[in-house]
């Protein structure tokens, strides 16, 4: 990324990004931006004898990210950020260097990446920037398997006591869960015992109710509610599928389509319900 400001004739400092990559700057707009830079500045820093003699400061930070992180401070348009990982690098600049606008910012991408990145992403940028919140919600959406897709900078990114607090609250919830899943399951395996039904009965329950126990058996090792929407959207296909059936056939199966979702209500009611400390 080229920035429009680079190697303005009046910079009065040079900071050296990791591989030696050079940012001729002012004091004065990094001091106004950054603490840290304030107090750096704030000494007499040698000048080098050879041109342009320009004092430098080794910042040791990847030169791609400290490349947005300053057009961010400076009064220019803001860099395009197409992805989580990279919003997570400079934010982690901004605290390292005491950027408050920088990492104010976030509020201009977060909200398109929302859509695309998964919830523990999301989760871990909102900490980062205080907004507890809106970070609960988040971290209500998480699944435990998730956890091990936050690597690289979102997991520097996150303080310890925000994973934690995590983990605590997702074992809580799934636990919860699977007593919720068991207790449904046993009901619906009674259901299907006794119950008379015809042959055709006997294939449209088989199938649609064994989805149904299929999906709490397995919902929670990935999402709380992945696998019991599947088991609707399955049921709710009946109609269309199982047309030729007598009546009380697909009277069954959308009456089974009605139990799925009002199990789906109580999950969803119970993990809202759970306290966010876990």
């Amino acid at each position: 990324m080229s920035l429009e400001w680079q190697n303005p004739p009046d910079a009065d400092v040079i900071l050296r990004a990791s591989g030696g990559k050079e940012f001729h700057v002012h004091k004065l707009i990094l001091s106004l931006a950054s603490s840290v830079f304030r107090d750096t500045f704030s000494v007499p820093l040698p000048t080098p004898t050879e041109s342009p003699g320009l004092p430098i400061v080794d910042v040791h930070d990847p030169p791609e990210a400290f490349e947005i992180f300053l057009q961010i401070i400076y009064p220019t348009r803001n860099p395009p950020i197409n992805d989580v990982e990279t919003l997570a690098s400079v934010l982690t600049l901004a605290d390292k260097y005491d950027a408050k606008a920088v990492l104010d910012a976030h509020k201009d991408y977060l909200p398109s990446m929302c859509i695309s990145s998964p919830p523990i992403h999301i989760y871990a940028i909102l900490c980062a920037c205080g907004r507890e919140k809106e970070a609960e919600a988040a971290a209500r959406r998480v699944s435990l398997a998730s956890l091990t897709s936050l690597s690289g900078p979102l997991l520097h990114l996150m303080a310890i006591e925000h994973y934690q607090r995590l983990v605590r609250f997702i074992v809580a919830r799934d636990t919860k869960m699977r007593e919720i899943a068991s207790r449904h399951q046993a009901d619906i395996i009674d259901r299907q015992a006794h119950r008379r039904r015809s042959d055709c009965d006997n294939l449209v329950h088989d199938l649609y109710a064994s989805a149904v126990v299929a999906a709490l058996r397995d919902a929670f090792e990935a999402n709380p509610y992945v696998q019991v929407i599947e088991a609707l959207s399955i049921v709710a296909s009946a109609r269309s599928v199982f047309t030729p059936c007598r009546d009380s056939c697909i009277y069954g199966v959308l009456g089974l389509r009605k139990y799925a979702e009002g199990l789906l209500e109580e999950l969803v009611k119970v993990a809202e319900a759970l306290p966010w400390e876990g």
